[in-house]
């Protein structure tokens, strides 16, 4: 599953970042670990409930947040439907287990609290105690895996969630809105650019096609990453598309489905 691609992290897979360092310092001190706890009894429900509601009041007080609200709101300012309706969260991962998770689903909840709106989630690798945890937050868990294909049916604008999914996912949410039903997507995820910018022509063309194509029509809003765990929020920024009307129709025309031989 593409969803399930995204590395679980626990508290000592982490080092406070200290921003007296260089950021190509910063990136190099980053910590990759898959060891997770596999036995949901030491999940306690309760207790993961108070860290999420610690983690919001801590995240709404930093300046990560104010970046956060602060592109998101110029993103917001340039559509034509400005008014969000939903939010839709994709690829969390155990949020039981995993610091990384966990922050990032109190980054959506204060973003829920703000513009009173509800989130419906789903990670293929939710557990039980997962799906009761965020039920506990009243989030709606999605029952089918559509691997990012979520198609917009009305006018209403939906904030798309991806955090450091694999770029598959946004390609086929991209995919499934081809066309001006952009317009009512606001995604934020790994950053377009740095997806472009960092991969060969051959691998876009294989696995990111869609955002290849669109990304010369995107507004890419960048989030200042001053988080003190820097690879929680790292590369992440926010997309909005509100010029699709001076856009060529013949960009709409080819958009065949993804097919993906090789997961990257």
């Amino acid at each position: 599953m593409l969803i399930s691609d995204k590395i679980d992290m626990n508290e000592s897979d982490f080092k406070v970042v200290s921003y007296k360092r260089k950021k190509s310092q910063l990136r190099s001190k980053n910590i990759v670990n898959n060891n997770i706890l596999s036995n949901e009894s030491y999940f306690n429900v309760d207790v993961s409930f108070k860290r999420i509601v610690d983690a919001k009041l801590e995240i709404t007080a930093t300046d990560l947040y104010d970046s956060l609200l602060a592109s998101l709101r110029e993103g917001i300012e340039s559509l034509k439907h400005p008014k969000i309706s939903n939010i839709i969260c994709l690829g969390l991962g155990k949020i039981g287990e995993c610091l990384i998770a966990r922050y990032q689903l109190a980054a959506i909840l204060s973003l829920s609290d703000l513009y009173n709106v509800k989130i419906s989630a789903y990670d293929p690798v939710f557990t039980e105690k997962d799906k009761e945890l965020l039920s506990k937050f009243e989030v709606n868990v999605l029952s089918e895996n559509l691997e990012g294909k979520f198609h917009l049916s009305g006018h209403e604008t939906v904030l798309f969630y991806l955090p450091h999914c694999p770029k598959q996912l946004t390609n086929n949410l991209l995919w499934a809105n081809w066309g001006l039903n952009l317009a009512h997507c606001i995604i934020i995820s790994n950053s377009f650019t740095n997806i472009i910018e960092s991969n060969s022509s051959a691998h876009l063309v294989l696995n990111a096609y869609y955002i290849s194509k669109i990304q010369p029509y995107v507004l890419e809003l960048a989030i200042i990453n001053s988080f003190k765990y820097y690879e929680i929020f790292n590369d992440t920024a926010i997309h909005v598309f509100p010029k699709l009307n001076y856009v060529c129709p013949d960009l709409w025309k080819d958009n065949p489905e993804p097919v993906y031989e090789i997961e990257a």
